[in-house]
């Protein structure tokens, strides 16, 4: 029996600060606390230039040096805490194996190890990257001879926690609800690809680069496809930290665009990108994770922040430099890892500069990685809603983003 369960779930800031750590640390702040008190506190009766203390004195005394130790105690701490969460940020990001799975696709339960357990047709592709390594994917696709027309194909990143097969019920359903093809890649360390030198912004957006650059090179090749499939029909998806890597990538493939010189032939833009519980930068996730950060948000920025992930600046560069294309946003308002609050600031930025289609769909029940659970045939009317709209606005599209020398063929 197919299990009904979203994406693995984890506490984030759980991960922060290991116990061992916090403990070890508190001994030693503490140790020093109280040796500075025996060493430096007034003593009763002290006397300091032939004058003898008041009970006044004493008190007021004793006060300032108590508020003094307090701050020291909490500085220290602040900045102890700051250094493990420097030192660990990784680690606590990108968690391939969450407690309880494992980290490849063929030790997950019997129902989450292969699209094939689905009835869905797919295709498993090991991809290789610009830095030698191969990460694996799916490509599930609608079978040539159920499309009518050319479906839509979605390039899918997935969220920081587990593999591509906890995503299998999300992408049945995608596939049976949208009539879509979706490309579904595990990023390097995740699943079964390889693992380069482990999770990170910059591997990650490799790994985005060489999936959506292998897509685009298969719809080209001559080699006989299972499906109908175009470069004018390819949307990034994203959920959590993916809708970041979707955005990034875009943002990439725009600039390489916009920057083209005589003779370059950059990769096509995709129609749009799909975000679903996505967040505006990873400072700011820092800050609604580890509150007590908020402090320090100055500091929160390279090189202590290995990875910045600014969605946020991203979209506002999409904005300046192309409007033809299309957006949708999916909120869950119950989720408790990424403030609903940042996908509204994601659309606020894009409103200044709207491409073709731009929808903001909120659904009162979803959660973090189970809004499309939660949120029902709403989910999936309001999904198809947005489509419709990217599907009307195709042939502008297509007109205004043809190269120079092709607008008049």
């Amino acid at each position: 029996m197919k299990q009904n369960s979203a994406a693995p779930d984890v506490d984030i800031k759980s991960r922060g600060l290991p116990s061992q750590v916090f403990i070890g640390g508190f001994v030693v702040l503490a140790t020093i606390f109280f040796y500075t008190r025996s060493g430096s506190t007034p003593k009763d009766g002290q006397e300091e230039n032939g004058q003898v203390g008041e009970e006044e004195a004493k008190w007021v005394s004793w006060v300032l040096w108590l508020l003094l130790r307090l701050f020291q105690f909490v500085a220290f701490g602040a900045l102890l805490l700051l250094l493990v969460l420097v030192a660990q940020q990784r680690k606590i990001l990108y968690i391939p194996a969450p407690p309880g799975t494992t980290r490849s696709t063929k030790e997950n339960p019997d129902y989450y190890r292969s699209p094939e357990k689905w009835g869905l047709p797919f295709e498993d592709v090991m991809i290789p990257t610009a830095d030698g390594i191969r990460i694996n994917a799916w490509l599930i696709y609608q079978p040539i001879a159920q499309c009518d027309e050319v479906p839509y194909t979605f390039v899918y990143f997935h969220g920081n926690a587990g593999n591509i097969g906890h995503r299998l019920e999300n992408i049945s359903h995608m596939h049976q609800k949208l009539r879509v093809n979706i490309l579904i890649v595990d990023y390097r360390s995740y699943g079964d690809s390889e693992d380069g030198d482990g999770p990170s912004q910059r591997g990650f957006l490799i790994d985005a680069h060489a999936t959506y650059r292998w897509l685009v090179e298969r719809i080209n090749s001559s080699t006989p496809l299972n499906t109908k499939i175009s470069t004018d029909r390819i949307l990034l998806f994203g959920r959590s930290i993916g809708g970041a890597v979707a955005i990034q990538l875009f943002t990439d493939l725009l600039r390489d665009r916009v920057n083209a010189g005589p003779g370059d032939t950059p990769l096509p833009l995709p129609a749009g990108i799909v975000l679903e519980n996505t967040f505006t930068s990873l400072r700011d996730m820092a800050v609604q994770v580890f509150p007590f950060l908020l402090i320090v948000q100055f500091l929160l920025r390279a090189p202590l922040v290995f990875d910045e992930w600014k969605s946020n600046e991203n979209l506002k560069y999409i904005g300046q430099y192309h409007q033809e294309w299309c957006c949708c946003l999916l909120s869950g308002m119950q989720d408790q890892l990424v403030p609903p609050a940042q996908m509204t600031q994601l659309h606020q930025i894009m409103k200044l500069r709207p491409p073709k289609v731009l929808k903001f769909y909120r659904f009162k029940h979803g959660g973090h990685n189970d809004t499309p659970i939660r949120g029902g045939p709403e989910y999936w009317q309001k999904f198809l809603e947005f489509l419709v709209l990217v599907k009307q606005t195709e042939a502008s599209r297509i007109l205004n983003t043809a190269p120079a020398g092709k607008k008049d063929e």
